[in-house]
């Protein structure tokens, strides 16, 4: 039996059973490298279940719903063919000409101006290629960091990542798993991060209980680039390309974020995305189209925008523009220390 490789050894001692709760892992090693077990197992000590290790991820879902299920494999048809040439393209994520990666960009980056992540424990839940957890590690100068999600595939999950071990020089932990059952144990995450991800729940207030489960009294649970629409849409599936490959896509209104957040005693922040700016700037019809008569008319002109980004950002006035418009939300929830 090889070796566990020390940092894999502090990291399963963070782990928790999603069957049983229990914390304590016995660990089987098929093949190691110098950051970590690539082939193995962990055992947990209180169910005695085993979860297999497949190139250094673990996997916490070897069973997966149906839901997930559908989800995967509507990734997988979106994404066509896979192949190495498509390293430049990872590398230059999320700064991608397509899509709605222009618009993810600034928010993104917006955070490491708000949250100081040195030195903390940080959680990346929707991880997805793990193009975040690379700059939380890189940039952000975080001690620990685990990507979570529930694709592993090289060019659309996390096995994406080991492009970012060998460029970067740098190392996470990848566990494949269910963001409503994190396999973390409690207390774990200084802070808890998701960029574009949240919409992909269909429970936000179990998830939001199980970020505040892992936080540490005190942490953060900060979010990005979410869509949300104003109050007066009833739909909440968008009928898009996602949605007709099986891929579980909601939009949801401000409240159904923030009243279960509340409820679960967070204290927020609203951040007022970059995104938004930038869009207003280019004339995004998409954006323009879900803002009021009034509002549109004030992003018209330089000074207008600068209004309404200071009327998104003010506390009292902020949940208004946002009941009546639909805007990308960024926020910084902290649990009660």
């Amino acid at each position: 039996m090889l070796v566990f490789p020390a940092l894999k050894r502090e990291s399963a001692a963070g782990f928790r059973c999603p069957s049983c709760g229990a914390s304590g892992f016995a660990v089987t090693a098929q093949e190691s490298d110098e950051r970590e077990i690539r082939e193995g197992a962990l055992a947990c000590g209180g169910c005695g279940r085993s979860f297999p290790v497949r190139k250094g991820i673990v996997d916490f879902l070897p069973a997966p719903t149906a839901e997930i299920e559908a989800e995967i494999r509507g990734w997988h048809e979106m994404a066509g063919d896979l192949w190495d040439g498509q390293i430049p393209s990872m590398m230059s994520l999320p700064y991608y000409p397509e899509g709605e990666w222009p618009n993810l960009a600034p928010d993104f980056f917006q955070v490491f101006e708000e949250i100081d992540f040195r030195g903390k424990r940080v959680l990346d839940i929707g991880a997805g290629r793990t193009w975040s957890t690379r700059f939380l590690a890189a940039l952000g100068k975080a001690k620990d960091v685990v990507a979570l999600d529930i694709l592993t595939t090289r060019f659309l999950g996390m096995e994406t990542a080991e492009i970012f071990f060998k460029e970067d020089k740098i190392f996470f932990e990848r566990l494949r798993g269910d963001m409503h059952d994190i396999p973390l144990r409690d207390a774990w995450a200084d802070v808890v991060f998701s960029a574009a991800s949240l919409h992909h729940s269909s429970d936000l207030p179990r998830l939001f209980a199980e970020v505040r489960r892992v936080l540490v009294p005190g942490g953060s649970f900060v979010f990005v680039s979410e869509p949300n629409k104003k109050a007066s849409i009833p739909e909440s599936h968008p009928d898009n390309d996602e949605t007709r490959h099986g891929i579980n896509e909601h939009i949801y209104a401000y409240e159904e974020y923030v009243k279960p957040l509340r409820r679960l005693g967070f204290r927020l922040r609203r951040l007022a995305p970059r995104s938004i700016r930038f869009r207003l700037l280019h004339g995004d019809q998409e954006l323009l189209g879900g803002l009021p008569p009034s509002l549109r008319r004030l992003a018209g002109s330089a000074r207008g925008r600068d209004l309404l980004m200071r009327l998104i950002a003010w506390p009292v006035s902020g949940p208004l523009v946002y009941r009546y418009a639909s805007l990308p939300l960024s926020l910084v929830a902290t649990k009660p220390g």
